[in-house]
């Protein structure tokens, strides 16, 4: 007896351990940090203006290049742009830019949080050109960028861009690639918190030939969908429009290109099996025989690739030109829309979006779309916000602006994606390795 009270505590003592031990991993909880990164609007170049479409009055904003960066409420729901990039922490929210040269060119995008790879398919270097390439690095130490450039010649020699932190610069287009008539950059960061944004801008002369702001692709992909794409006539001629196309590999691309309408889908002349050239930039022209409308192309390829539509456009006695462009599929997200009051059209094959609209009065509205390849829905003027509640599968939308001085075009993405970092706790292990 006098041996086993001695062993029985000791036995207890190794059990209570080894519990604790085992225990401590299943119920030690992981702590996870969850917000939406704050997003990026580009610069308003001389000469010209912006405006950006916020969710709240409330919205916090700061000024690039500033020594503060503390995020101030911008007190409107139209925030007009200065000469410098503004941030925003606009949360889950997504606010479009409607950029204006007055009673010249119009253009749309939206402002996007950070990224690590943006492929602009889009703009021209040659005498017409005007255009511009804005680099934003909002972090807070040295970037460093790619820029890979390809035109109907191939593959340039990229240039490398140095960033200040919390800087910004503007690159014309006719530096990047002299003469090019078309071109197609892939913007690659290798440090830094960096945006890029693309203004094409074109003309002759005094002559203004019309802008627009070239939207971000998606990476090269086998199947692309370029949703919103207007189709429109003046003096009862048709506006006609241009298919690029690049294939960034070493090896060609053979691509067929389906186009969706309410009328129904066909297969442009001329489209089918239709080979590209690996590393060139190529343009096709493309006339379909439609009534003026909107309608979508679905383009698919045996290589991956990057594509985007230029359209003629003339809307409020203004002519002018704008770029669609592929996006990703549609997700449950939320739109700023104050002023703009755009078309909004989605393609799939079966689409069905459910949307709520916020207007200025703070009165509520919900909205199903439906239709088949196709479906267009225009947003009252007095809108606030647009909640796409439920979006059908592979579906993917665009929006289409117009004002007296031109027309635009934006892709339904958001601009910020939740992240979530896991942040560490304690553990016994620490202690009883």
């Amino acid at each position: 007896m006098k041996f086993k009270r001695p062993l029985l505590i000791v036995a207890a003592v190794v059990a209570t351990l080894v519990f604790s031990n085992l225990t401590s991993v299943s119920v030690t909880p992981s702590d996870v940090s969850e917000n939406y990164p704050p997003v990026v609007c580009p610069a308003t170049p001389a000469g010209e203006s912006s405006a950006i479409s916020v969710p709240s009055t409330q919205t916090g904003s700061r000024v690039l290049g500033k020594k503060t960066i503390i995020f101030k409420p911008t007190r409107t729901l139209r925030l007009m742009q200065g000469s410098s990039p503004t941030v925003l922490d606009t949360k889950n929210m997504t606010s479009p830019v409607w950029q204006i040269k007055k009673g010249v060119w119009a253009g749309a995008t939206i402002c996007s949080a950070p990224s690590t790879s943006q492929w602009f398919v889009g703009g021209a270097a040659d005498v017409t050109s005007k255009g511009k390439l804005i680099l934003i690095n909002s972090g807070l130490s040295e970037a460093i960028i790619d820029v890979e450039i390809w035109s109907e010649s191939g593959i340039r020699p990229p240039k490398v861009v140095t960033l200040k932190a919390n800087s910004s610069v503007v690159q014309t287009l006719d530096s990047l690639d002299p003469g090019a008539k078309r071109i197609a950059l892939h913007i690659v960061p290798r440090s830094g918190r960096v945006n890029a944004f693309l203004v094409d801008e074109r003309g002759r002369g005094l002559k203004s030939l019309g802008g627009d702001m070239v939207n971000a692709s998606p990476d090269p992909s086998k199947v692309i969908v370029i949703p919103a794409i207007p189709h429109m006539k003046r003096s009862g001629k048709t506006l006609g429009h241009a298919l690029r196309v690049i294939a960034p590999g070493d090896v060609d691309a053979r691509i067929s290109v389906e186009l969706i309408s309410t009328k129904g889908s066909f297969v442009p002349v001329g489209f089918d099996d239709r080979a590209i050239k690996a590393g060139i930039v190529t343009e096709v022209s493309l006339n379909p025989q439609l009534i003026p409308s909107t309608f979508a192309l679905k383009i698919s390829s045996d290589r991956p690739i990057v594509a985007s539509v230029y359209s003629s456009t003339y809307a409020q006695a203004k002519s002018d030109f704008v770029w669609s462009t592929s996006t990703a599929e549609m997700t449950e997200y939320s739109l700023a829309v104050s002023g703009l009051a755009p078309t909004l059209v989605f393609s799939g094959e079966r689409v069905s979006v459910s949307l709520s609209i916020l207007y200025t009065n703070k009165k509520e509205k919900k909205f199903t779309v439906t239709g088949e390849g196709i479906a267009t829905f225009r947003v009252p003027e007095n809108a606030r916000t647009v909640n796409f509640i439920k979006v059908s599968d592979k579906t993917v939308g665009g929006a289409l602006i117009s004002t007296q001085s031109g027309y635009g075009y934006l892709p339904l993405v958001p601009g910020s994606e939740l992240t979530r970092v896991l942040l560490p706790s304690a553990n016994i292990r620490v202690l009883n390795p």
